[in-house]
């Protein structure tokens, strides 16, 4: 009996692909990652983009500075759960392993709620200007 019920949650929590859906992840896979170490690459040219500011003693260094800390905080975020995301879905796929699977999930929903969340900012700020500008 016991054989039984653990056979049964074994089939259970058991993943089967096929193998187009396996080739479609597998792309999602190689572009998380470039999309994520364009990310850090984007950090790295703002940071040397503070640092020839500082040299040359730009007037405005503090405003680019507060910003890059804000923008790089958050492209790191989310390049983190994109790489992550990229990792645990390799993982569960190669391992048919379900819970490296959700945890890949739940790396591509922060990264997207952290995407949506941005965009209802930069939409509000949007309409928050023009209503400036309309008076």
């Amino acid at each position: 009996m016991r054989e039984l019920i653990n056979s049964f949650f074994m089939l259970k929590t058991e993943i089967i692909l096929k193998e187009e859906t396996k080739k479609e992840i597998a792309s999602t896979i190689e572009w998380s990652k470039y999309a994520a170490y364009i990310s850090i690459l984007q950090i790295a040219i703002g940071l040397l983009q503070i640092i020839v500011g500082l040299i040359k003693g730009n007037a405005s260094i503090f405003a680019s500075l507060i910003s890059f800390l804000i923008s790089s905080a958050i492209s790191l975020v989310m390049s983190i759960n994109l790489l992550n995301y990229s990792k645990l879905i390799k993982s569960g796929i190669n391992n048919h392993s379900s819970s490296d699977l959700y945890q890949a999930l739940h790396h591509l929903k922060t990264y997207f709620t952290i995407m949506g969340v941005l965009i209802i900012i930069l939409v509000l700020l949007g309409l928050i200007g023009l209503i400036i500008s309309i008076n």
